[in-house]
């Protein structure tokens, strides 16, 4: 991923990675600019989190981790629009998938080919944001990261009402250190000809082989 996305890492690399998948509440790799502007790998927890309380007790539980941050709402709603501004991420991934049905449901895997090389590494539109307070019985200070979700392409409609913000390659930078408004322009669906199914199963973990290691789940 250093190779990949141009970056530096952050601290000594992470003994975890490559993951078979990477699932809400776990930590993942993003790509962020630091203060000099120069790309750097992180590792982040997977989703925003939202203090909540308890109905019945009034007493604090367990916080809401927001995953996705909705392309129509992200410059408009106080919970996204700090974070789109000045904290706009880049996450690498080589797969996400997509629930389809319910009692069991059926979890697809999508990938992206790159040219004549089948399917490989890409990058979602991601915002990153730390976050203070208690968490898992525990004063935490923690980075956290969410991923930009916008209308379906052709081919992802089939499956599902909603997808991912998948990057060009040639706009990391924009997302990364443009302005609001160029980096919303970047909030559309990617080509349909160029993703493709590569499983489908009952099981999250079910996703096809060892080649497509470090996947993310959407």
């Amino acid at each position: 991923m250093t190779r990949l996305f141009n970056t530096r890492p952050s601290h000594p690399p992470n003994a975890s990675y490559p993951k078979r998948a990477v699932f809400p509440r776990s930590d993942a790799a993003i790509v962020a600019t630091d203060g000099s502007g120069q790309r750097e790998l992180r590792y982040a927890h997977w989703g925003f989190l939202l203090p909540q309380v308890s109905k019945r007790t009034g007493k604090p539980i367990l916080p809401k981790a927001v995953t996705n941050a909705r392309s129509d709402k992200i410059r408009t709603s106080g919970f996204w629009r700090d974070s789109f501004g000045r904290r706009r991420c880049i996450v690498p991934a080589t797969a996400y998938c997509e629930p389809v049905g319910r009692k069991p449901a059926v979890y697809h895997w999508f990938a992206v080919r790159q040219g004549n090389e089948g399917p490989g590494a890409f990058a979602f539109a991601g915002l990153w944001r730390t976050f203070h307070g208690e968490y898992r019985g525990c004063s935490v200070t923690l980075n956290t990261f969410t991923i930009a979700t916008t209308e379906p392409n052709p081919f992802v409609a089939r499956y599902h009402n909603r997808m991912p913000v998948i990057l060009r390659q040639h706009d990391y930078q924009n997302w990364l250190d443009g302005t609001a408004q160029e980096a919303f322009e970047l909030l559309r669906p990617f080509d349909a000809d160029r993703m493709q199914l590569i499983g489908k199963g009952i099981e999250m973990t079910s996703h096809p082989g060892p080649e497509h290691s470090h996947s993310v789940s959407v």
